[in-house]
C-alpha cells in the first residue's frame, strides 16, 4: 500500500472566507490523495510569534513525512522568500519571516532550499495569495515525491527571531506573555527549566501579572477553584497563567506583552 500523504495546513486566514478552501483544492489537484489536517486558521492577523508557537507544539507530533504548509505572511508580494526545510521526519514550507524560528527548537534541521526552481505553478500568480498558487502546489509535488533539493539552493541566511528573553535578578524573575490561547490561558516566557533553576522545589512562589497576584502554583487547572486564577507548567513547560473554568485574559486584563513576575520567598 502507497504510504500515507499528510499534509497540514496553518494559517491566518480564518474559516469565513474562500481561502482555505482554495488552498485545498490547489493541493488535491496537485496529489488526490492527500490527506489535509486543519492544524489552525485562527492565528491573529499577522500574529508571527503566535504562528512560531503553534506550529512547533504541533508539528513535532505528526507522523514521518507529513508536510507542513505554514501561510502567515504580512509580506506575501515582497521579496521574502519561500522556503522548503525538512525538520526532524517532518517537511515544512513557510515564507522567510521567522514563523519557523520555534520549530528549530524541537526538532532538528536536516535541509532547506529557497524555493526557486517549482515544478509547475498557476499561469498567474496572484502578489497577494502565494499560499494558494505557489506553497498549496508545491506542497502537493512533494507529497507525491520531490525531493526539495531540487527546488533550489541553500539560504545563506534566513529570518530567526528569538523569544524575549525573561530577567532574573536574585530570586526575582521578570517575563511576559507571549501567547494567549483560545481558552484565556497566558503563556509566559518563563521556561520551566529556568523557574525550577532559581526557586528549587518552587516552594513559596507568588507571581503576579499586571501587579495582580496570580494565585498558587499548582499542578493542573482543577487544582484550583473555579473562577481563581492559578500558576501551572503547561503541556510544553512553560509558566503559564490561567483561571479554573474562566478566562485569566480577561481577569487580568492582560494581552502579549503584558508583564510577569515571578518572586521566590
Amino acid at each position: 500500500m502507497a504510504r500515507t500523504q499528510l499534509v497540514t495546513l496553518l494559517t491566518d486566514f480564518g474559516t469565513a472566507g474562500p481561502f482555505v478552501a482554495a488552498m485545498k483544492g490547489v493541493i488535491l489537484k496537485v496529489c488526490p490523495r492527500a490527506q489535509i489536517i486543519d492544524i489552525s486558521h485562527d492565528i491573529p492577523a499577522h500574529d508571527l510569534l503566535a504562528g512560531a508557537l503553534v506550529l512547533a507544539r504541533s508539528a513535532p507530533y505528526f507522523p514521518p513525512n507529513t508536510v507542513h504548509l505554514a501561510v502567515v505572511d504580512p509580506g506575501v508580494g515582497t521579496k521574502r522568500a519561500i522556503l522548503a526545510g525538512r525538520y526532524g521526519d517532518q517537511t515544512l514550507i513557510f515564507p522567510d519571516n521567522g514563523i519557523i524560528s520555534l520549530v528549530e527548537r524541537v526538532l532538528p534541521l536536516k535541509d532547506i532550499r529557497i524555493c526557486r526552481n517549482l515544478p509547475s505553478t498557476p499561469g498567474y500568480v496572484s502578489n497577494t495569495f502565494h499560499g494558494r498558487d505557489i506553497m498549496a502546489p508545491l506542497a502537493g509535488h512533494i507529497l507525491n515525491g520531490l525531493n526539495i533539493m531540487t527546488l533550489g539552493p541553500r539560504p545563506a541566511t534566513y529570518k530567526l527571531f528569538e523569544l524575549p528573553v525573561p530577567n532574573v535578578d536574585g530570586n526575582r524573575i521578570t517575563g511576559q506573555i507571549i501567547y494567549v490561547d483560545r481558552f484565556g490561558n497566558l503563556t509566559t516566557n518563563i521556561s520551566g527549566e529556568l523557574a525550577r533553576h532559581v526557586g528549587g522545589r518552587l516552594i513559596g512562589v507568588t507571581t503576579t501579572c499586571n501587579d495582580k497576584d496570580a494565585g498558587a502554583m499548582v499542578n493542573a487547572y482543577a487544582f484550583a477553584d473555579p473562577g481563581k486564577p492559578l500558576v501551572v507548567f503547561n503541556s510544553t513547560d512553560m509558566i503559564e497563567i490561567a483561571v479554573n473554568q474562566g478566562r485569566a485574559e480577561d481577569y487580568f486584563k492582560a494581552k502579549v506583552g503584558s508583564p510577569v513576575v515571578m518572586v521566590v520567598r
